[in-house]
């Protein structure tokens, strides 16, 4: 008797449980790779909340672990997705249709609130890989302007992705393309920011100016003054800063614990 062919057999598969799959597709390799680790991802979130007990989480902590995961996991699919539209297995005006309908359909804006969302999470308590995270951003904001060049929000964030991961002299590059499509405070706060930490004070001080000279109380422009003043070892400036901006509103703990070790130093 002829044994039947099922679909496992045509492409190429070995099904033996627990085994990884083997396809003869790069293309069908790749996907099923991507799925493989969604799916390892999901029953360790899982397995992690069957240890802790439901009960044991708060409704609001759950929920946002939830609303996190489910989102890692929908980017995880739009890498996919990515994957199998940028593959050489794929005509080229099948490629180009998909950068229309991606446009159409602003996917740019959705690639650069997801890349937020990662920067989000490097400003809570939540433990993540920092490298990883900004090569994250980085992607996803490389995404947005291949499908948008016009994108000035997807520059600032890979801007900042940049400057966390110590490249500071790309990202003014990427916040200079920013500005170039709309001019923002916050972008030359950032400018500034990155040659301070670059260790270009007297640039910083020069981008920090021209912004007080917009908006002359401006409180993160005067703070990061006083910052820039103390890093360059210029502690009675920092104070006369320092002083400047506390009177327009509140410092943080960071800023108040430098301000009284520049007063210890004058």
């Amino acid at each position: 008797m002829k044994k039947e062919s099922n679909d496992w057999d045509d492409i190429g598969v070995n099904r033996r449980k627990g085994d990884r799959a083997i396809f003869e597709s790069r293309l069908i390799q790749k996907i099923s790779d991507r799925i493989d680790y969604v799916r390892d991802e999901s029953k360790e979130f899982l397995s992690d909340l069957d240890v802790r007990g439901i009960d044991n989480l708060e409704i609001d902590e759950l929920g946002e672990k939830a609303r996190n995961h489910i989102s890692d996991i929908a980017d995880d699919f739009s890498r996919i997705k990515s994957e199998v539209v940028d593959s050489d297995d794929i005509p080229g005006f099948i490629k180009g249709y998909s950068h229309d309908a991606k446009r159409a359909l602003n996917r740019d804006e959705d690639y650069v609130r997801r890349a937020q969302r990662r920067l989000d999470k490097l400003d809570s308590d939540e433990l993540v890989d920092v490298y990883k995270a900004n090569i994250r951003v980085i992607e996803l904001c490389d995404k947005a302007i291949r499908v948008n060049n016009s994108n000035a929000d997807a520059y600032y964030l890979k801007g900042l992705a940049l400057a966390n991961l110590e490249k500071f002299p790309e990202a003014i590059e990427q916040y200079v393309n920013s500005l170039a499509l709309k001019d923002d405070e916050k972008v030359w706060l950032a400018i500034a920011e990155a040659n301070a930490l670059n260790g270009d004070y007297e640039d910083a001080i020069n981008v920090y100016d021209s912004v007080l000279e917009k908006d002359a109380d401006s409180f993160d422009a005067i703070k990061g003054k006083a910052l820039t003043y103390y890093a360059s070892g210029d502690y009675k400036k920092a104070d006369e800063e320092f002083k400047k901006a506390s009177s327009i509103d509140f410092l943080d703990e960071s800023s108040k614990k430098i301000w009284d070790e520049c007063l210890e130093k004058i």
